[in-house]
């Protein structure tokens, strides 16, 4: 599963990319779209914890604590991030790990997580440039 990590840090990244473009945005629309695709992300993060690493198991919020610790960092709202780290490269590094796994022999629960992670991406991708070429006119 050196993928799903893979695919998850980028994911991570991109996840607190989008936020940073939430806060610092100053068109609405853009604000909206960023938001969007930050909670976007996060719910990907949170439905790969559920499907493919805890499966049916028990669990405690604990574990999650500590799996959101291993993958944010413990002061993560005050990390900063890269700024030369492009959310556009992040996505398509993201779409690019997302379109290999879908290849592999998978649970259909967490094929299904990817199918719907992929279209999402390439879909933010597609509305980013719009979004952008509204904004400058």
């Amino acid at each position: 599963m050196e993928c799903l990590e893979q695919l998850l840090k980028v994911i991570v990244i991109s996840e607190l990319r989008y936020v940073e473009g939430a806060i610092n945005a100053k068109a609405p629309l853009m604000r909206i779209f960023m938001e969007q695709c930050a909670i976007e992300r996060s719910n990907f993060i949170l439905n790969v914890w559920r499907v493919a690493l805890k499966q049916n198991q028990k669990t405690t919020l604990s574990d999650l604590y500590n799996w959101h610790n291993q993958l944010y960092g413990k002061d993560y709202l005050h990390m900063q991030i890269g700024l030369n780290l492009n959310i556009d490269v992040l996505d398509r590094k993201a779409l690019e790990i997302c379109r290999f796994m879908l290849q592999m022999n998978l649970p259909d629960e967490l094929t299904a997580i990817l199918t719907e992670q992929s279209i999402k991406i390439e879909t933010s991708l597609l509305a980013l440039v719009q979004i952008r070429s509204l904004s400058e006119n």
